[in-house]
Order: structure tokens, then sequence, then C-alpha cells
């Protein structure tokens, strides 16, 4: 009447191994870095903000002197 019942116990197996599962933090910082300087875009002059803003200028005003020749 006082038995109570055991709870159930399950062999669980990961699915990485060992070896992968423990990494040192300074690992991990390592990898972090590499990762990060392949894909940070390396800033070009012709693709800078102002440089595109001066663009954009010189566009409107080549637009501007265009129009006045065809009027």
């Amino acid at each position: 009447m006082f038995n109570q019942r055991q709870p159930r116990r399950f062999n669980i197996k990961s699915r990485l191994p060992d070896s992968k599962k423990t990494e040192s933090r300074e690992e991990l910082k390592a990898k972090w870095e590499e990762m990060r300087g392949n894909s940070r875009n390396k800033s070009n002059f012709l693709t800078s903000l102002p440089m595109l803003l001066v663009f954009l200028v010189c566009v409107f005003v080549l637009i501007y002197i265009l129009n006045g020749y065809i009027n």
C-alpha cells in the first residue's frame, strides 16, 4: 500500500562525441574571431556614403543640365 513507483530511467546517448562537447572558451573565441573576420565587409572608397552622395548630386546636376537642352 505504501510502495511508491520509482521514476523511469532512460539510457540517453548524445549525438555529438565527447571531444566536440567540451571545447574550451578560448577555442570558441578564436573560432568566433575567425568567422567574424571573414564575413566583415571591407570598406571601399567608392561604396562609402559620402562618395555615393557626391555621385547622386552629380547625377541630379547632369539631369538638370540635360533637361535644359531638351526644352
